[in-house]
């Protein structure tokens, strides 16, 4: 099984034109990007990225089916290897929420890649006991696991039931990772390469390996992993000169390199 690392988008203009980006995240040795649009002509956009040798993963925000058949529409042209969608609103019902899924499930058959349905706050599985319920309704549903939302809302110790049963459940249905740190007080840790932020990374870590071995067992061919650090707001920063506690470029790079030294020769 192979692990694809790819490089987030999100925050990185200041590194250049979108073109310019793609080449700096080759540089520095991700195999692919996630983003939703990068602001460049998807046939372009495509190009580049074949030239490049980088994968693409897609990303939708959805509020309801209208905005998946919209972001669909589009994401047909970009050629992605994964599509990992915000699914919903956590305000929908649980019955409103199968709705929506069976719904979604049904349009995403039309594109031939995997669509993921994401972890996070303020969407239909914002928190690990309602995503665990509609893992349990839909058995055809799987994830995109960022488990910094659920540190945060559940803002307890995870390691115990029933959270951790909650978790077992999640990990048992995920096939894209977004490796970014939370702790019980926000969705990134102010740097997670030092201190408390690095033992949380380590507590993450065993979740993060936890799926990576299971899909290795059941033969899957490869798992993509975004080590999403997000810049300010997301980043915690310094209140008086605003600078941000990390950089957000080498916290992911660091991620990066810890994913690939511990599964060296285990794959």
């Amino acid at each position: 099984m192979e692990l694809k690392l790819l490089k987030c988008d999100w925050g990185m203009e200041y590194l250049g034109d979108p073109s310019e980006r793609l080449h700096k995240y080759k540089e520095a040795g991700y195999d692919g990007v996630e983003c939703a649009n990068i602001g460049m002509d998807p046939d372009e956009f495509s190009d580049l990225m074949g030239e490049l040798g980088l994968d693409y993963v897609a990303m939708m925000f959805c509020d309801d089916e209208q905005a998946f058949r919209d972001q669909l529409d589009h994401v047909k042209k970009t050629r992605p290897i994964l599509v990992n969608c915000h699914p919903g609103r956590d305000w929908f019902s649980h019955e409103r929420g199968v709705e929506f899924f069976g719904n979604v499930m049904d349009m995403a058959g039309e594109v031939d890649v995997q669509v993921v349905y994401e972890t996070h706050r303020t969407r239909c599985l914002y928190s690990p006991w309602a995503t665990a319920k509609y893992l349990e309704a839909i058995p055809e549903l799987r994830i995109c696991a960022d488990f910094s939302h659920f540190t945060t809302v559940a803002e307890g110790d995870m390691t115990l039931p029933p959270y951790s049963d909650f978790m077992d459940i999640a990990i048992a249905r995920t096939d894209h990772i977004h490796a970014r740190v939370g702790y019980v007080n926000g969705p990134q840790v102010p740097d997670a390469r030092v201190g408390e932020g690095l033992e949380w990374t380590e507590h993450f870590e065993q979740w993060w390996d936890r799926i990576i071995a299971e899909r290795q067992a059941e033969g899957r061919q490869f798992v993509t992993i975004n080590p999403e650090f997000g810049p300010p707001l997301y980043q915690p920063f310094d209140p008086v000169t605003r600078e941000p506690l990390a950089d957000i470029w080498e916290t992911c790079l660091f991620i990066t390199e810890r994913f690939r030294q511990r599964w060296a020769g285990r794959l």
